[in-house]
């Protein structure tokens, strides 16, 4: 009796925390209408996101509390792996011990020391500047002077997305917790135009996609074919039009402030398209796009004249705070805004997204992450250097013109100092200068023993 008894219990406690399970999801999901499959899988990311930002940040903390010691780990288990490249064997990287040796034997390099290292990797060479083969070959902005083409490993990916992505996930959930729910995001992203190199190495920006997470776009409004739209205007009438349908979107997500921008002014000029493409539930049969992602796309979508009253009758008043008022529960804007998208940011806050919050997570560029931002409501912004990303070393403004300027760790620089850096990362840059990565050093806004962040003030991305 006693067996039956036990297993009884056993299936009335499984119910009640299925049934608290989805209390919990069904709070967070305000009110949407969504399969279950759907939230579920929505919540379990949301739930793992919490997890690894608060692992990640916490792992963060430790190593600017000892950010020497971080420093020279990362650079000596990028010279232990590299030791037998081309590169290493050529500056013996394998009799290099510590940090000093290191700055001491090795000079600063620009992007001339690399270029036909670069192109020999593009032929097909391998073991040149890295051990591993590059997974793509990516273009720089170009905004402080000429593109360079520079390597990217899954080494360079893996360290953005914990120490970059991780962190700043924590570090939004913990500022916004609005967050923590099941609202979509409008993620702005335009696939990028690739081309291959001889040895067939995709060659492009180094840009995050959200192609490369098939299972996160249950989190996005924008179904996964339109996604693939290879033309810019068109993806992005396609955001804005599956974005309007859903009057619970709860952030606006891009990577630079300046997307979401010109994402406003192009539904200011073609709302009245999209406000008849949700009351007749179909794509504007004048996209320019293939049919087969037009029959995929027609199939999300459904006649909806409630909604489409409820976006003319807002739409018809003006753009002024027109974010909150199409979306009501509108939590955030997630973008990078200092540096030359500052302007945007700002033209954003006045205007299109009164009332609504933003965070810039990053500092970062093709040569690598550079810093987080974990005080999201700041201003200026500010980002703390991240120790075990790339090895970073300052050049005192007043040095810049010299030929072989002296340079400082992470522990030596003085705040209110203007610097410029130079790197080495995990993708075969060492002790790279690069034009325009330059900052300011500020007080951290935090107890961490090391006590700067980064400010951009030039380039940023």
């Amino acid at each position: 009796m006693l067996i039956p008894l036990l297993g009884l219990a056993g299936l009335l406690a499984l119910g009640a925390a299925m049934l608290l399970l989805w209390r919990d999801v069904a709070w967070r999901a305000k009110g949407q209408r969504r399969s279950v499959g759907s939230l579920l899988s929505h919540y379990l990311a949301v739930k793992a996101a919490i997890w690894l930002g608060k692992r990640q940040c916490l792992r963060l903390e430790t190593d600017a509390q000892h950010a020497k010691q971080a420093q020279e780990e990362t650079l000596l288990k990028r010279l232990r792996k590299n030791a037998n490249t081309h590169y290493g064997r050529l500056h013996d990287f394998s009799s290099m011990k510590d940090c000093a040796a290191f700055r001491e034997r090795h000079p600063l390099t620009s992007y001339e020391d690399y270029r036909e290292l670069v192109s020999r990797v593009a032929s097909g060479e391998e073991g040149v500047l890295t051990a591993e083969r590059p997974s793509i070959l990516a273009l720089t902005s170009g905004t402080s002077g000429s593109s360079s083409m520079l390597l990217s490993t899954r080494d360079t990916s893996s360290e953005f997305f914990l120490q970059g992505v991780a962190v700043c996930l924590g570090t939004m959930h913990r500022a916004f917790p609005a967050t923590q729910s099941l609202q979509r995001t409008l993620k702005l992203f335009y696939r990028p135009s690739w081309h291959l190199s001889e040895a067939g190495i995709p060659i492009g920006p180094n840009s995050s996609s959200p192609g490369t997470l098939h299972h996160l776009f249950n989190l996005y409004t924008t179904p996964e074919s339109a996604f693939q739209v290879p033309t810019e205007p068109e993806a992005l009438y396609l955001h804005l039009l599956f974005a309007l349908k859903d009057p619970s979107v709860g952030t606006l997500e891009s990577n630079f402030a300046s997307t979401i921008y010109y994402a406003f002014c192009t539904l200011q000029e073609r709302w009245q398209e999209l406000v008849e493409d949700v009351e007749r539930g179909r794509v504007n049969p004048g996209l320019d796009i293939e049919e087969v992602v037009r029959h995929s796309l027609d199939a999300w979508l459904r006649p909806d004249r409630h909604r489409a009253a409820q976006l003319r009758a807002q739409l018809e008043q003006g753009f002024q705070g027109i974010a909150r008022r199409l979306w009501p529960r509108l939590n955030l804007v997630l973008a990078v805004d200092s540096g030359s998208n500052q302007v945007y940011g700002e033209r954003l806050r006045e205007y299109y997204c009164q009332g609504v919050s933003f965070y810039s997570p990053f500092y970062a560029a093709t040569e690598g992450l550079i810093g987080v931002n974990l005080w999201p409501e700041r201003e200026p912004r500010q980002y703390l250097l991240c120790p075990r990303s790339m090895l970073c070393e300052f050049i005192p403004e007043g040095s810049l013109e010299e030929e072989h300027p002296a340079t400082l760790l992470m522990d030596q620089v003085k705040v209110g100092e203007c610097y410029e850096l130079a790197v080495t990362n995990a993708a075969g840059l060492y002790r790279y200068a690069a034009d325009g990565l330059a900052g300011e050093i500020t007080p951290a806004m935090t107890n961490f023993r090391i006590s700067c962040s980064f400010i951009s003030h030039w380039r940023c991305g």
